[in-house]
């Protein structure tokens, strides 16, 4: 080992850091319906997934509507003789209906193809946005010319807007009231008087269907963000070491062989390390198993505080034996790593009488660069040998293969 370097040791892992802040966030208020920016993205991403299948379900029954109501259009306002005719409110109607129609296949076509835009919301928002605007201008076009008509279609519009269509509940509330106002002033605008009463009678019902949906869309969404929460708190539970919050053997083993086969795909070097504390059983028979734990929790936050990379990991595996993955390097870089590693952990300067390698706690590393070819299993195998060599030439070393 080198001679011992400053490292600053973060007061907790920061994958414990990472895992407490779902149960920070469910015991904080969210009544909002906002979470704090990390876990807000973590949210809608989930959410957006999660209903992928109802949004298409939903964008393919809106583009087989939308397609019945051009056929219908072309038939009861002999819109292509209109059109020649030269009347603008006809034109203007046909250009919404396309309009609408092509960003109606814009949507289905990213959900089909599982490639969502960034901005996959706003997206949604301008279908939602010109079909609540083009059916109310068309609607007012059949009041005109006194076709019938069905002023219910906006309720029923309105009521879409808060269907699980990949939209946060502000979202959904926005383009609600966008469309009631639209329609609103829409009919302010086109309608005579003899049908103005009736259209105010509608203004009204579409901001009392606003209102109601709303309070509906709220409590869902409410309950989906208490659930997201509650199931990432399970997870974790489930997934990490109870005592120093860094993952278990089974979550470290399931990420370590995935790491295993992006690295052969990718052709890029991986080294596998196994860590000890030296002689660990004389510090909790002199110490106490409380001391004990708390220096397990201590060495954990050392080993995370070296590890900043996406996809470098450690897992608590054993007792007092941990495992790390180092993605991405050369011997001579995981050698510096590890060396690193092993120096943060002497720095916590944790007292260790009982110990007859050094007057403070300390590690063995042995360590194994990935052939490629190898499973988990065979690469732990022999990083193990590498740390029985580190025991067997006198502790407090690294060795690597």
């Amino acid at each position: 080992m080198h001679a011992p370097q400053h490292i600053t040791i973060a007061a907790e892992p920061p994958l414990q850091a990472h895992r407490d802040a779902y149960a920070e966030q469910r015991a904080r208020d969210f009544r909002k319906l906002r979470f704090t920016r990390k876990l807000e993205r973590e949210f809608l991403l989930h959410m957006r997934a999660d209903q992928r299948m109802s949004t298409l379900v939903c964008i393919v029954t809106a583009l087989g509507i939308w397609l019945a109501f051009i056929i219908l259009d072309l038939s009861r306002l002999n819109a292509l003789r209109e059109l020649f005719a030269g009347h603008r409110d006809v034109e203007f109607a046909m250009v919404l209906r396309i309009a609408t129609l092509a960003s109606i296949a814009s949507l289905l076509y990213a959900l089909l193809a599982r490639r969502l835009p960034r901005a996959y919301h706003r997206l949604s928002m301008l279908v939602l946005m010109l079909i609540g605007s083009a059916s109310a201008f068309i609607a007012n076009m059949y009041k005109l010319r006194d076709l019938p008509q069905a002023d219910l279609a906006q309720l029923v519009i309105i009521a879409a807007v808060f269907l699980p269509v990949g939209l946060t509940f502000y979202q959904s509330l926005g383009i609600a009231l966008v469309i009631a106002i639209l329609t609103t002033v829409l009919g302010l605008v086109m309608l005579d008087e003899v049908h103005m009463l009736e259209h105010i009678r509608l203004s009204l019902l579409l901001f009392f269907a606003v209102f109601v949906s709303a309070v509906g869309a709220y409590l869902r969404e409410y309950a989906q963000r208490d659930q997201f929460l509650l199931r990432r708190i399970l997870h974790n539970h489930a997934m990490s070491d109870a005592l120093t919050g860094i993952d278990n053997r089974r979550s470290f083993e399931q990420h370590a062989a995935i790491s295993l086969l992006q690295a052969r795909r990718d052709r890029v070097g991986v080294v596998f390390a196994v860590l000890d504390i030296d002689h660990f059983k004389q510090y909790n028979d002199r110490y106490g198993h409380q001391a004990g734990d708390r220096a397990l929790g201590q060495v954990a936050g050392a080993i995370s505080s070296c590890l900043r990379r996406p996809m470098d990991m450690v897992g608590r595996i054993g007792g007092e034996e941990f495992a790390i993955v180092l993605y991405g390097v050369d011997t001579a870089q995981a050698g510096r790593m590890l060396d690193a590693i092993a120096r943060a952990v002497a720095d916590l300067s944790i007292l260790h009488e009982a110990s007859q390698t050094s007057d403070c706690l300390t590690v063995s590393v042995g360590a194994a660069t990935f052939d490629g070819t190898e499973t988990l299993e065979q690469l732990y195998r022999r990083a193990d040998l590498m740390l029985y060599e580190s025991k067997r030439n006198g502790r407090n070393r690294l060795t690597l293969c």
